[in-house]
């Protein structure tokens, strides 16, 4: 189990994924901005922190930039052609929108390593 932040400012698509991310048995603490990240973000808080490129307040790279610099890994997810050029030029670890779950929790699984 994980400890997953989930930054997706769509509220419906934030639901969704936060429940299907504690129906896989993680951790989920979910919000719908940067500044909310930002507070929830601290050493050691998550294991892993999944945010949507495009924020209303800010990006998504500012977010993965933060976790990064406290040691916690980040995954993009973006929707936008553009960004997931962007993103693969960069080789940046993300997920493009539509996704099916089982993408997400074997990307999951990839980033932090296997359950043991």
């Amino acid at each position: 189990m994980a400890r997953v932040l989930l930054v997706e400012d769509h509220d419906l698509v934030r639901r969704f994924l936060c429940d299907s991310l504690q129906h896989a048995g993680h951790e989920a603490e979910c919000v719908g901005t940067k500044a909310e990240a930002d507070a929830a973000l601290a050493p050691g808080s998550h294991d892993l922190v999944l945010s949507n490129v495009l924020l209303p307040d800010g990006t998504g790279h500012d977010v993965a930039a933060k976790a990064a610099r406290l040691g916690i890994k980040a995954v993009l997810l973006t929707g936008h052609p553009d960004e997931a050029l962007a993103l693969e030029i960069a080789e940046a670890t993300y997920l493009r929108k539509p996704f099916r779950v089982s993408d997400l929790t074997g990307l999951i699984e990839r980033v932090l390593g296997a359950p043991d």
